[in-house]
């Protein structure tokens, strides 16, 4: 019970932002006049009053959705429209309205204003001519903004900073008075006690009803990467991979830990291939650990962010294909789910945040585990072929290997598996196998987190050009700017993800451990390796909240881009793609905010209680444990105030349309 009064303040303060916040209207739906669509966006959005705003115009040809050039296009507000507005003087006056830019290469019309009071506003874009083509009646659309009251954004940063600041204090002031007395732990609620739930865990076609319709997805996904339109808008491979797999799995691993891996097409195309080839080779005894995943991620997301992965489908391809020709190869080669296990890119991320997950799998009975000889959940038997991960049930305590495949409770002549619920991130303090492999990459992952969200804000331009001109380019004899970017931006991410933040996390282990004194820790390592846990909940934070982002603003294009797929390929006629839907977020940018600020808060109140159990976990006695954990206290608060900071500013979208 002590667990959940700890967590529960963090979400009583987050339902407390949704009681208040207020709610601005959103941007109108687009409006057809003649052959055309005409839809408005707005800079920033929400518009403040008092501040410059920038209205956006964007014309679409009615027939084929491309964007129209070459137009004369002016914007009337309400306030300068308001002598205008009666029939009989409508539209005569031209001059009342203000003439927008020309149309940039995506055929955006844009017009720079300032809105004085706050308030809903009427705006009506009037087109004079388009594609060489004039009009003697202009063609209007009236669309309707709001303009919201001048809250400084500094103080939403400030407020937010203030929040994190209190839980930190209130943090402290509950690891120095609880830390007396370990919370109990209470056995949750075992699913298989649900005899429908432990005979589809049990069934041998389970995991193939769900891995052969996906594997058939994920071919189509790789054959469309390559043959499909390249635009990364349109081609549904990059929509489905990026913005709605990508963003979405990562909940799945807060959830139900490692369920994806149970049905992942490429970890089952390798289990196949190793089935069919029947290896007895195990993998070297130095890489049975996740350095090698480690290795594979951080590579794998600088790649991203050097050539963007996620805005071009033949690079998407070509990356999946490979992923899946290295799951076949391993598989011909090492026995069982080598692949999944030791190698897989994202493996290592998926295991580390699988940990927080509130459902695991473990023996009932340790001691029933003890005394039966046969370990016949890891060797398998007629029932079953044993775990396919390597796991032996009666050590595991953690949940970052499991993929609820189900092999063990097949196999378990004693009926001693359990599938329950646990709280949230209990293996942090109650897993023995800790290690400085997994302790490194959640560090390493709160560094790669908060530099690709950073990539992907709008002032991110003006930081690099910063740093750019700092790099000796004249000295080395470097004259392209595209090469001095390359190295420029490389030497940040690795600085960033394997260098500063680690090494942040490193010195503070070091003050940890003078603070405590030589006879109360076990060296350097071991403290960077315990304490290495607490900050798995940083880094997920910001993946979910980054994420959400994504998930909410750009998943809205799957549906025309599957209607184009349909209609191109296949006989089925699904309709006219609307594009808009694309660049239409599906949720409020205000509530949207909220939410990435509530999932920080939350979180970060995880880290903090992880790092007060691990504290009394490892360390003999109450001032010791209190102690130890200040520095790392201060650290995680450091990193929230910059998670904080950048979530507060401006995120630019991954696709152009």
């Amino acid at each position: 019970m002590r667990f959940i009064k700890i967590n529960i303040y963090p979400l009583l303060l987050f339902l407390l932002f949704f009681t208040f916040i207020p709610v601005p209207a959103l941007a109108s739906d687009p409006v057809r006049i003649g052959d055309y669509q005409i839809r408005i966006f707005t800079e920033p959005d929400p518009l403040v009053a008092g501040k410059e705003a920038t209205i956006i115009i964007k014309i679409l040809r009615s027939r084929d959705h491309k964007p129209v050039r070459n137009g004369q296009i002016y914007l009337s507000t309400e306030s300068e429209f308001q002598a205008a507005k009666t029939n009989d003087r409508e539209l005569k006056i031209i001059s009342e309205y203000k003439a927008a830019t020309e149309a940039d290469e995506f055929g955006n019309y844009a017009l720079r204003t300032n809105f004085k009071k706050a308030g809903a506003y009427d705006i009506k874009v009037a087109v004079k001519a388009l594609e060489g083509k004039k009009f003697n009646t202009p063609l209007t659309a009236d669309f309707t903004v709001r303009i919201e009251a001048p809250v400084s954004s500094g103080f939403k940063l400030l407020f937010i900073l203030s929040t994190v600041f209190i839980i930190t204090i209130a943090g402290v002031y509950l690891i120095y008075r609880r830390n007396r007395v370990p919370p109990v732990e209470s056995r949750g609620f075992n699913f298989l006690e649900i005899a429908w739930i432990k005979g589809l865990l049990q069934s041998k076609y389970i995991q193939p009803v769900l891995q052969i319709p996906l594997l058939a997805v994920f071919i189509t996904l790789v054959i469309l990467a390559f043959v499909d339109i390249q635009d990364s808008g349109k081609n549904l491979s990059v929509i489905v991979i990026w913005t709605l797999w990508w963003t979405g799995i990562i909940f799945t691993f807060v959830l139900v830990g490692r369920l994806w891996c149970f049905m992942c097409p490429v970890g089952a195309i390798s289990e196949w291939t190793s089935r069919i080839f029947k290896p007895r080779r195990q993998f070297p005894p130095t890489l049975q650990n996740v350095w090698l995943a480690n290795l594979f991620f951080v590579l794998l997301t600088w790649l991203d962010i050097q050539i963007g992965v996620v805005r071009n489908p033949i690079v998407t391809g070509s990356l999946l294909l490979g992923i899946t020709a290295v799951a076949i190869g391993i598989g011909m080669r090492f026995e069982r789910r080598t692949f999944c296990r030791y190698v897989c890119p994202i493996g290592g991320l998926i295991g580390i945040y699988a940990m927080f997950s509130a459902v695991e799998l473990r023996s009932k009975d340790s001691e029933v585990c003890r005394n039966h000889k046969r370990k016949d959940c890891y060797l398998g038997n007629k029932r079953g072929s044993g775990c396919p991960m390597f796991e032996s049930i009666p050590r595991m305590d953690s949940n970052n290997v499991c993929n609820f495949c189900g092999e063990c409770i097949k196999c378990c002549p004693r009926n001693n598996i359990t599938i329950r619920v646990r709280s949230f991130f209990k293996d942090a303090w109650t897993s023995r196998n800790k290690s400085l492999d997994e302790a490194t990459l959640a560090v390493v992952l709160v560094g790669v987190a908060i530099f690709v969200t950073g990539d992907m804000l709008e002032p991110w331009a003006g930081w690099m050009d910063s740093a750019m001109k700092l790099f000796p380019a004249d000295l080395l004899g470097i004259e392209y700017a595209y090469t001095v970017e390359v190295i420029t931006k490389s030497m940040l991410y690795f600085s960033v993800s394997l260098l500063l933040i680690p090494g942040i996390i490193l010195l503070a282990s070091a003050l940890s451990n003078r603070i405590v004194g030589e006879e109360n820790h076990n060296g350097l390592k071991q403290t960077f390796i315990k304490f290495g846990y607490m900050f798995i909940p940083i880094g997920l934070s910001m993946h979910l909240a980054h994420n959400t982002g994504h998930l909410l603003n750009e998943s809205g294009g799957i549906i025309p881009a599957l209607q184009r797929v349909l209609n191109k390929y296949t006989s089925l006629h699904a309709g006219e793609p609307n594009w808009n839907m694309a660049i239409s977020p599906l949720m409020d940018p205000v509530y949207l905010y909220w939410i990435q600020m509530g999932l920080l808060l939350i979180f970060y109140a995880f880290a903090l209680y992880a790092g007060y159990r691990l504290a009394i976990v490892h360390y003999k006695d109450h001032d010791t444990s209190f102690k130890a954990i200040l520095p790392m206290i201060v650290v995680s608060f450091g990193l929230m105030v910059v998670n904080v900071y950048f979530l507060n500013l401006p995120m630019a979208p991954r696709h152009v349309h």
